[in-house]
Parts: C-alpha cells; structure tokens; sequence
C-alpha cells in the first residue's frame, strides 16, 4: 500500500508540473512533468505483482474488504492499491520458543503446574476468513491458540485424576489435551501434536506420592521374600516326600525271605574268625565265630 500512495502522489504531483507554465531559461515542465508521471507509473506497475513465499498464503485487503481468495505461493497479479497480508501455513509451535505454564485441577481439586507445548498449522483455504474475523498471524496466535491451549488443557486436567497426570504414560495425557484444545480452537488452526514437557504438584502431593512409591516397593520386596520362603518350604516338602517314598519302598523290599537271603549272602562273604549274631525263635541272639568253635 506504501508504494500504490507513493505512485499516486507521483502521478499528481508530474500531472501538476506538467500543468506550469515554463518560464524562460527555466527546466521545461512538461516533460519534467512526464518524467514524474511515468515514474509513478512504475511504482503502480511493481505493485501490481507480489511474490508469496514458500510456506505461506496471501490475503489482499482493498477498502476494507477483504478478498474471498487466497494468494499461494510464487509471482500473483493483484490489485495495485491493495494491501497484501501474508500468513505461514507450515508447521508451527506455539510458545515460539519455550513452553507455556498453566495451572489446572485434577479431578480431585488438586492444583498441578504443567508446561505445554503444541504444534499447529493455519489452513490457507481459510486463511481470507480468518484474516476477516480476527486478523493477522500475530493475533491468531494471541486469540485463538493461546485460549485454546490454556481452556483446553485445563479441561483435560479436570478429567484426570492425580495418579493419572503423574503416570509414566504421559502420552495419554498428551491426546487428551489435543483433542480439547482442537475443540476449543475449532476449524480455524489444526493441532497437529501436544508436548507435555514437566509436571509440578504441591509438595503435599509430591510427598504422598513418594510415601506411595516407597509403600510399593516395600510390599514387591516383602512379596519376593515370601516366594522365596514358599520355594525353599516346597523343595523341603518334596526332599520329606522323597525320603518317605524311599523308606516305604525298603520297607516293602525288606520281608523274611529277603531278609534270610541277604543274611547267608553275607556269611559267605565275611572272613574267617569273624564274630557274628545268630537270630533265635526266642529273640536272644548266640554268638559265633565263623570257623572255629561253638
């Protein structure tokens, strides 16, 4: 719009200087005149193109109204007396650089402090709309992005209980706020992903949390030590069962005929001179010596 004023004026004010009279000796007006007609009448003739750069879309404004057309990218004819306002319709974060603090309540009316980010992208399509109802990049950003995230992870919060925000799995949390602050935002950006970069409870909070932690590995401990108990009782009871097994099968191998058997067997085994216990009906044993003698 500078430049379009700027050749306006230019064409008034040659159109003017060709309109004096020229005097004697002085610079002739008429084609002083031309010369700065035909000036401005290059500056009209520049701002008649306007180059959209890579990644962006343009709305024109003329008067106060604004066209229904998005410019994209490259070399684009428009109005010559029309403003050209771009917008970036790439990805983008919002903070720019950082992370939004925002505190909320979890289900229990407990206050967290989260920091927040998010990825967006502005659809070029409704670019002219958007540029009509709230204006330029900056202020989309102000009203709309910036509403959308704090209401919207305020809302997530409030569904979560406080175990839930600081479980490990952030990322369910994460889907929870985009998928409220694209409700809150509504057509008019894209949320493309949600960061939750730290958590801060109170310090009441945070010491129950950490009682809670201890209790449970306090309890996976105790619960170790008690399988190991009942592992060594079962190796204990199956060692007993084996033994007992074991006597009951001698005591069924060892009957009167056996027992006879294995007596003669080592009669004849044993040397001579050897002093041995002889079984009688009346359970008194005799004594004997193996060759020589009663």
């Amino acid at each position: 719009m500078g430049f379009a004023a700027l050749a306006v004026v230019l064409v008034v004010v040659g159109f003017v200087i060709r309109s004096l009279p020229a005097g004697p000796g002085k610079l002739p007006t008429k084609p002083a005149g031309y010369a700065v007609m035909a000036l401005g009448g290059v500056l009209v003739l520049l701002n008649t193109f306007v180059v959209i750069g890579v990644g962006e879309v343009g709305v024109q404004r003329f008067l106060g109204s604004v066209g229904e057309t998005p410019l994209r990218e490259g070399v684009r004819v428009v109005n010559p007396l029309a403003t050209v306002e771009t917008m970036s319709i790439r990805q983008q974060s919002f903070p720019a650089a950082g992370v939004e603090k925002i505190e909320a309540q979890t289900s229990e009316q407990l206050n967290v402090a989260l920091d927040v980010s998010l990825v967006f992208t502005i659809d070029g399509e409704k670019a002219p709309k958007l540029f009509r109802e709230i204006g330029t990049e900056r202020q989309i950003k102000e009203i709309i992005v910036l509403n959308a995230v704090r209401n919207g992870v305020r809302d997530a919060v409030a569904t979560k209980s406080i175990n839930d925000i600081f479980s490990p799995n952030r990322r369910e949390l994460a889907v929870s706020m985009k998928e409220e602050i694209q409700a809150k935002a509504g057509d008019r950006i894209v949320v493309q992903d949600v960061f939750v970069r730290d958590v801060q409870a109170p310090q009441r909070v945070r010491e129950a949390i950490e009682n809670k932690l201890e209790r449970e590995q306090q309890v996976a401990a105790e619960e170790f030590q008690t399988q190991i108990i009942q592992e060594r009782a079962r190796q204990q009871a199956e060692e007993a069962k084996g033994i007992a097994e074991a006597q009951q099968i001698i005591t069924q191998g060892l009957s009167p005929e056996y027992l006879t058997f294995f007596y003669i067997q080592q009669l004849a085994e044993m040397p001579a001179g050897s002093v041995i216990y002889v079984p009688t009906e009346a359970g008194i044993p005799l004594i004997r010596s193996l060759g020589g003698g009663n």
